[in-house]
């Protein structure tokens, strides 16, 4: 049994209505789940949950990336130890913790074979030490682990995943021209392939939430399309004893009223024999621990 991990940043959950594109921009993950993403969703059968969990962890103001991706994998509430919730990447305090305690250092050490499947584009080790780019809370997690972030050699022989999904925007890059783009159900065949030699596998995107923002150049609706690939292949691709997780950090991109973020609820799904484990949780902080349960329960 493989445990497969999605973090989609800047998916909320809404009311279905003309300013929620999430409502209908991931008409192939519907049909598996019954229904469309909105604030009603609640599911839970064997081998299947559906429902919402909060992202404001009870702090004021709009949830943000730095302080969500911390509490997903660090397990702890990072918007109250940080006082107010943190953009973009995770602050000295945040890093810190994570080097003593996260997702896929702790998930080794209960003995899982681990894979960080985001590849990094040539020059991304320079941007970093030059301060130009600085390293997400799961790209901070995975080298506390101690695994060697994946590179474009990666991306050409099909064992990693560019964060744009179907190498697009990655190919436009300087040293990656030469990447094909790829239908987003391959990248989430990529994931299966990658859960058969690995008990937990991870990849996070950003598309919505940079749509959302108008940073990248494609439109939500283009966005939601290829995230809505990428789940439907790994679920038409997974082995039946394979569980599929997706959540988010933070809402965004559910609102087309706003380009910042929102205070609703993000989604937490489970396709699999592990969905039980994940009964339990109510906000993003208690999603690597129940990650973890169910890796120990496999």
């Amino acid at each position: 049994m493989a445990l497969i991990f999605v973090l989609i940043d800047g998916v909320g959950l809404a009311p279905a209505g003309p300013q929620n594109p999430v409502a209908r921009g991931l008409p192939q993950l519907a049909r598996f789940l019954g229904v469309p993403l909105t604030d009603t969703l609640l599911i839970g059968t064997t081998g299947l949950l559906a429902r919402p969990v909060d992202a404001t962890l009870g702090v004021p103001g709009l949830p943000q990336s730095g302080s969500g991706h911390t509490a997903i994998y660090g397990g702890f509430n990072a918007a109250a130890a940080n006082g107010r919730h943190q953009p973009s990447y995770p602050t000295i305090a945040m890093r810190a913790q994570l080097a003593q305690h996260n997702l896929l250092l702790a998930a080794q050490k209960q003995g899982a074979r681990v894979a960080w499947t985001n590849a990094y584009l040539p020059g991304y080790p320079e941007a970093v030490a030059q301060r130009r780019l600085r390293h997400t809370a799961g790209t901070w997690a995975a080298l506390q682990a101690g695994l060697t972030l994946r590179g474009i050699e990666d991306l050409l022989a099909g064992s990693a995943l560019s964060w744009d999904v179907s190498q697009q925007l990655a190919r436009t890059r300087p040293g990656a021209t030469m990447l094909p783009e790829i239908a987003p159900e391959v990248a989430g065949a990529r994931l299966v392939r990658l859960a058969r030699t690995h008990d937990l596998v991870a990849f996070e995107t950003y598309l919505p939430d940079l749509a959302g923002h108008n940073r990248i150049g494609i439109s939500v609706a283009d966005a939601l399309a290829l995230v809505d690939g990428l789940l439907a292949g790994v679920l038409q691709a997974r082995a039946a004893e394979d569980t599929l997780v997706v959540t988010s950090d933070h809402g965004n991109s559910e609102d087309t009223t706003t380009r910042i973020h929102t205070r609703n609820a993000v989604p937490l799904l489970a396709f699999g024999p592990a969905a039980g484990a994940f009964v339990p949780v109510q906000a993003i902080d208690g999603i690597a621990p129940a990650l973890l349960n169910a890796l120990q329960g496999a």
